[in-house]
């Protein structure tokens, strides 16, 4: 009478500030039989319009760290853009333009300006016919990898007494070309595991989230990068019903 559902999502970015060529990034990515005999046939991409993107080359490579997602692009255009947010003496904001590099005022009093580099999102999910172990799904589970120094640390904002966290590493590599100086920025790659079950409107789940620290390259810093990871697991109910 009861219907179950289990899943995994996939989410992260990358955020160039200047248009570069020959790109490739290598990220952590899910490992595990749970991900299918084609990782990549649920992966999506798209460009900070919200058009898809369907040029990349995508694949799941063995490398120095063990299989990660490879990307490759031959350019990923981007603008040298700011935001100019503008404050009045008391904090509150005025206005907020979006100018070019040509367009930076010379008086930036009550004024604060942010980079607004071009953003590609990328996504990937998956959906399995077994309950996913959410307690403790390193080694139990798809999880991302490299997670490398595992180790079991305490919870910041528990739910529950089931509640496990747990802090780990891993790496991002990537290398391009650029005619300018070019920051490019891997975003933080989160990674989810749900299983929901319900009768009608009586719903309920458990789910695990792991997240990864930014990455920042620039002309000077290429290749690999070590991130910092978070897990925290064991969120929700574990007394549902059977499968």
């Amino acid at each position: 009478m009861y219907s179950h559902y289990s899943s995994y999502a996939y989410t992260t970015s990358i955020s160039t500030n200047t248009t570069i060529e020959n790109v490739t990034v290598f990220l952590p990515f899910p490992a595990g039989t749970d991900g299918g005999s084609d990782p990549v046939s649920e992966l999506w991409i798209y460009d900070d319009t919200g058009t898809q993107v369907t040029d990349w080359e995508a694949a799941v490579v063995q490398t120095p760290h063990g299989p990660m997602l490879r990307l490759h692009a031959d350019q990923l255009v981007g603008e040298d853009r700011y935001v100019l947010w503008t404050y009045a003496p008391n904090g509150s904001v005025i206005d907020r333009q979006e100018i070019g590099p040509d367009e930076i005022p010379a008086n930036m009093t009550n004024r604060e300006l942010v980079r607004d580099p071009t953003r590609y999102s990328i996504a990937w999910q998956t959906t399995v016919e077994h309950d996913i172990e959410t307690r403790y799904p390193v080694g139990n589970a798809s999880f991302i990898v490299p997670a490398n120094d595992v180790a079991a640390t305490s919870c910041q904002d528990p739910w529950s007494e089931t509640d496990t966290c747990f802090t780990f590493t891993s790496v991002i590599g990537t290398t391009y070309e650029a005619d300018q100086t070019a920051t490019v920025t891997v975003g933080e790659i989160r990674f989810e595991g749900w299983n929901e079950w319900g009768f009608w409107l009586a719903n309920s789940f458990n789910t695990f989230e792991a997240t990864t620290s930014p990455a920042v390259f620039t002309d000077d810093q290429q290749g690999w990068v070590s991130v910092d990871g978070q897990l925290h697991g064991g969120m929700g109910r574990y007394d549902g019903p059977a499968r």
